[in-house]
């Protein structure tokens, strides 16, 4: 498995300590014996995502290819060259893969032009709108897509025993509608605070207001404060501009995996997580005023935020926990690798 991040000692120590969440690959390599092809293993690797990177990272795949039972790559940024390779080399090992967000306009000439999916045999989606865009807007055949929902640690978030307070909390960078949750929040009875830093897409397209009301703190916030954040909020909100994918999936487990009462924004793309009412509650994208009452409604009722963040623990722990989500991998790559 060709994994975008250090799966390093200093890694393998914190996730053993509790100091961060496990990673789905740990367990793929603990429970499956999945071998890692990571960021150790490139001489002079930043820590960060690049195309030259990325380039290197399959160059390093290339000489084993012909001695895997199957080949996974952990994104598209890795896909399309690999699977190109695959193709140069005319190698027959079964390629699978992790399609994040495959529509862009950057990245639909790979498919519709260059047909990078015939050097894939298999596309894991985490969006069932993606499933549907992938097929129809860029050629690829369903039988080479399906539909993997996203997941959490939900050993490290978890619920903690600490009182909520009049705070609403929310995360991430990606096609976050920032300006809609100021306008729905200025001159409320809480406070707010803005995580608005991003592990994975730091120049992802996003919204944000000149300035942010009184009420409103932003900043970075590691894993662990981030953590501390969530078990004090009464509310966790992710809100979204329109997008065909399922932006602030992270974000909304992990929420969701602490029993936090959560509210997000209802787009395309995020319809496949929360049931509205039952699990979180969803609005309308662009709604400051939806928005608002949404929030107001559930701060001034404990009640139902307690139902509400019990049901969507319960959802994690039987659908989006990262050991469901290792295993479901493992099971697709078994499969092209008995087929």
């Amino acid at each position: 498995m060709l994994v975008s991040d250090w799966a390093d000692v200093e890694l393998r120590e914190a996730v053993r300590l509790g100091r961060r969440p496990c990673p789905e690959y740990l367990l793929l390599e603990q429970r499956f014996g999945v071998e890692l092809l990571d960021w150790s293993s490139l001489p002079g690797a930043g820590r960060g995502r690049s195309t030259l990177l990325s380039l290197r990272h399959v160059r390093a795949a290339a000489p084993r290819l012909r001695d895997v039972d199957v080949v996974f790559s952990d994104g598209e940024h890795l896909a399309v060259p690999l699977a190109m390779l695959k193709r140069a080399a005319r190698a027959r090992v079964p390629h699978l893969t992790i399609g994040h967000h495959l529509t862009t306009r950057a990245k639909r000439p790979y498919f519709r032009i260059m047909r990078a999916h015939r050097g894939i045999d298999r596309i894991l989606v985490h969006s069932s709108l993606q499933v549907e865009l992938v097929h129809r807007r860029l050629g690829v055949p369903p039988s080479k897509l399906a539909l993997v929902p996203y997941c959490a640690d939900a050993q490290f978030w978890s619920p903690r025993q600490v009182p909520e307070e009049a705070l609403v909390v929310t995360a991430g960078r990606e096609h976050r509608d920032y300006l809609t949750l100021a306008a729905a929040c200025e001159g409320c009875p809480f406070e707010v605070f803005v995580a608005a830093g991003s592990l994975y897409a730091p120049a992802a397209t996003w919204t944000r207001p000149a300035s942010w009301p009184a009420n409103v703190r932003s900043g970075f916030a590691d894993r662990l404060v981030l953590r501390d954040l969530y078990a004090r909020a009464s509310v966790v909100v992710v809100p979204l501009v329109p997008n065909d994918f399922q932006a602030g999936v992270t974000t909304l487990i992990e929420a969701m995996a602490m029993a936090k009462a959560v509210v997000v924004s209802a787009t395309a793309g995020q319809r496949d997580i929360v049931v509205d009412g039952e699990t979180g509650v969803t609005v309308p994208p662009g709604d400051a005023g939806a928005l608002r009452r949404a929030i107001l409604r559930l701060m001034l009722d404990p009640a139902e935020r307690r139902r509400l963040g019990a049901n969507a623990r319960r959802a994690v722990e039987l659908d989006f926990s990262v050991e469901i989500y290792a295993e479901r991998l493992a099971c697709h790559a078994t499969e092209l690798a008995c087929a």
